[in-house]
């Protein structure tokens, strides 16, 4: 392997970090509503707190963006990397960078937008599988976070059946279960956060009552 190969496998992975390092809900909290959105709601530098804490349209924009620069990881390693492992880690790189951002002191979201954007140019058909099934499931429950506990088995154990080889399914999962860790680790920030300044509608699924209640008690 030669120190030029080295450098430009590097390279890419480190755009790839960079790229899911943009803290897009960040921004647009704070050039919307001038608040550092990790201090408000549930806590999370993601679309889903923008929607609750600083209106529907930019909780959208933020998750389009968010899901934009996992598939731009995915595209720039596609295209430019020398060898498949280097594209396989900008899967884990790309949500890397968006869960712990050099530009909030790498603190940041839960990679689940990121990576799903990653996996949409990898696995395009299982992904939109699943994503058809939250959606699905979302209508049906009303409830985000069980929506995608069914959803997301179908991004995992789809692909096998669009042609993907077997090893892609342990591989998706691992990308899953990395989410879940930086979940865990979340856990006390959020309900920290959200015991002083929750949603005024709706729970984001670690907290026993709803914004409402809580704000009203606090």
């Amino acid at each position: 392997m030669s120190t030029r190969f080295f450098l430009h496998e590097t390279a890419i992975i480190f755009v790839a970090y960079f790229l899911g390092a943009i803290p897009f809900s960040y921004l647009i909290a704070y050039w919307r509503a001038g608040i550092n959105i990790r201090e408000h709601g549930e806590g999370n530098v993601g679309a889903r707190n923008v929607y609750h804490v600083v209106g529907p349209i930019w909780g959208v924009i933020a998750g389009v963006l968010d899901v934009g620069k996992g598939l731009a990881a995915y595209l720039i390693a596609e295209r430019t990397a020398l060898h498949p492992a280097t594209l396989l880690a900008c899967g884990f790189v790309a949500p890397l960078g968006h869960n712990f951002s050099p530009f909030l002191g790498f603190k940041g979201g839960k990679g689940v937008a990121t990576t799903m954007g990653f996996l949409l140019g990898f696995q395009p058909f299982s992904t939109l599988t699943g994503a058809v099934l939250v959606v699905v499931a979302y209508l049906l429950t009303r409830d985000l976070n069980k929506a995608l506990v069914l959803g997301i088995p179908g991004v995992i154990l789809t692909p096998p059946l669009f042609g993907a080889s077997p090893w892609v399914v342990p591989y998706v999962l691992l990308l899953f279960l990395s989410l879940a860790v930086k979940k865990a680790i979340d856990m006390p920030h959020e309900r920290a956060v959200w015991s002083r300044d929750p949603w005024e509608k709706g729970r984001p699924g670690f907290h026993p009552e709803g914004g409402e209640n809580v704000k009203r008690d606090a």
